[in-house]
């Protein structure tokens, strides 16, 4: 791998992912919306290249990059994965649609291998949804969208002659996170001294620190085989209640727990769907850093950011 085309390259996940390709030395094209779009954390990194296309226009992308010597196209680009967009149906309907034409397009570049960034609500969706009486959340459009663009990317990629690489992210949080996942959602709840409801917590979960989640990305990219999926997972589910404790620990031992307040929805996924074991042993790769350690650092900066006057 020595030149990458990295689709949504701005965002949280993106942004993290081009600091580790440039540690790793490589020429990267960094794929954002358009002139407006906040490239400020990005637009110095060494070996980045910044163009402009919108996933709507992404058909035109060999016409904006005339380079025919791209080895790899990392996909990240997708709108609404996370908040109330989960469950427009017309977005994430769109976000397929932009995976495909993303497909064609680096096709026509001579692009050898496409890099799929997928969730773990694929395997939600397919665990709960195939369920005779189950009903179903809204938000699951936006796991359900991304299942599809798994299984047709693989197909369009298949026919151009293109490997395909797909991996589920687990739930990713760090230091500057842009969305508000469950570690953000509990973190912020507890520093602002509400009620700490929950549900009983029992399901298994799984946290990632960002500079994990890229790192297992590229190991996939590097060394991955063709056409297989693998979960890129901190090596260490536990129940989600003990993740609950962790957070509370880390912000104040004293804080009450209310586990089993607040009602579950769904069926767990079984602690087997975490095992991240086929992406150690086809590319070596191990996480770095502990819950314990990336709470800590997620935590001291809500308070910095967040939470500063309530803290003195």
């Amino acid at each position: 791998m020595k030149k990458v085309i990295v689709t949504g390259a701005n965002g949280f996940i993106g942004e993290a992912l081009l600091k580790e390709l440039s540690k790793k030395e490589l020429n990267i094209i960094a794929v954002v919306r358009n002139c407006k779009s906040d490239v400020s954390k990005i637009d110095k990194l060494s070996g980045v290249r910044i163009v402009y296309c919108a996933m709507e226009d992404i058909q035109n992308l060999p016409n904006i990059i005339p380079d025919r010597d791209i080895d790899t196209c990392f996909h990240l680009a997708w709108c609404g994965s996370f908040g109330e967009k989960r469950a427009n149906y017309e977005i994430q309907m769109h976000n397929i649609d932009y995976a495909m034409h993303t497909v064609d397009a680096i096709a026509k570049m001579g692009v050898k291998r496409f890099i799929g960034a997928g969730t773990l609500a694929e395997k939600d969706v397919l665990n709960y949804h195939m369920t005779d009486g189950a009903t179903p959340n809204a938000v699951s459009c936006y796991g359900i969208a991304k299942m599809t663009a798994h299984f047709m990317t693989k197909v369009k990629c298949t026919q151009l002659g293109i490997e395909h690489v797909w991996c589920y992210l687990t739930n990713t949080y760090a230091v500057g996170s842009t969305t508000n996942n469950f570690v953000l959602m509990a973190s912020r709840l507890m520093l602002s001294g509400a009620k700490a409801s929950f549900t009983s917590g029992e399901q298994t979960y799984d946290f990632m620190y960002v500079t994990d989640t890229v790192r297992a990305m590229f190991y996939a990219a590097d060394k991955g085989k063709t056409n297989t999926a693998y979960y890129l997972g901190s090596n260490r589910p536990r129940k989600l209640k003990e993740y609950i404790q962790i957070i509370r620990d880390t912000i104040d031992p004293s804080i009450k727990l209310y586990l089993g307040e607040l009602p579950f929805n769904g069926i767990p996924l079984p602690p087997e769907a975490y095992n991240s074991k086929k992406l150690e042993i086809d590319t070596g790769f191990w996480p770095e850093i502990e819950f314990e350690q990336g709470i800590r650092w997620t935590v001291e900066w809500l308070k910095e950011t967040e939470f500063s006057n309530s803290n003195g």
